[in-house]
């Protein structure tokens, strides 16, 4: 992690993202424990933003890492 950024990278495809922020703090709560509403609840105690704007960064998000082969939604 340089500067509250860390960057992840897909070796074999070549994509990488650079998070920070609300990304970086998916990023890092996402363990196969969580189920979508977990990780919603976590971020509204530590976000100042709305449920709903919450819920469309993470689902984007989400959607990002899942498109990229970074993450496997069931």
């Amino acid at each position: 992690m340089v500067d509250d950024e860390i960057v992840i990278v897909s070796l074999d495809k070549g994509q990488f993202f650079s998070l920070k922020d609300t990304g970086l703090a998916i990023w890092q709560k996402i363990d196969g424990t969580r189920d979508r509403g977990a990780l919603l609840e976590e971020l509204a105690a530590e976000f100042d933003a709305s449920t709903a704007e919450l819920e469309a960064d993470l689902d984007a998000f989400l959607h990002q890492l899942e498109t990229a082969d970074f993450i496997c939604r069931s």
